[in-house]
């Protein structure tokens, strides 16, 4: 079961990222600058690494996000794979990524003060994300 959770996780987070790349050319208008420079563990490195190490980052942390939900599931804190059930796990990944990651990259309360619409944005994009985990599972749901 942990297994079609990290997958279902990292194909729903592959989604979302496909998503957020297209939304500059098709609605938004704009791509969001980054003014910083970007630092691994002390070493400078150039924009394009930092790219795809933050596209990294995503995939690793919604699959395990998506492993962990069935995980959690099949203890049985979560009643059942219902679109509310996935929506509260949602939020807490809507916390956690908001109150803990973004805030390690250096967005956020201890870094770069993003506009008033991020925190929004923040939560529309992993409920979406759980939308889209959620329409997975239901797909899955006969293997699971």
């Amino acid at each position: 079961m942990f297994t079609f959770g990290l997958a279902a996780g990292a194909i729903a987070g592959a989604i979302m990222l496909f998503l957020s790349h297209l939304a500059p050319y098709v609605g938004a208008g704009n791509f969001v600058r980054d003014l910083d420079v970007p630092h691994v563990f002390g070493r400078e490195i150039t924009r394009r690494e930092a790219h795809v190490l933050g596209v990294l980052v995503h995939m690793l942390l919604t699959a395990a996000f998506g492993g962990l939900f069935l995980f959690l599931y099949s203890l049985g804190i979560f009643a059942d794979l219902g679109i509310i059930s996935v929506l509260e796990w949602g939020l807490v990944v809507t916390i956690f990524m908001g109150g803990v990651v973004m805030p390690i990259e250096g967005h956020g309360l201890f870094g770069i003060n993003e506009d008033v619409w991020f925190p929004l944005d923040l939560l529309m994009t992993y409920v979406a994300w759980a939308a889209v985990y959620w329409w997975i599972l239901q797909l899955w749901q006969s293997a699971i």
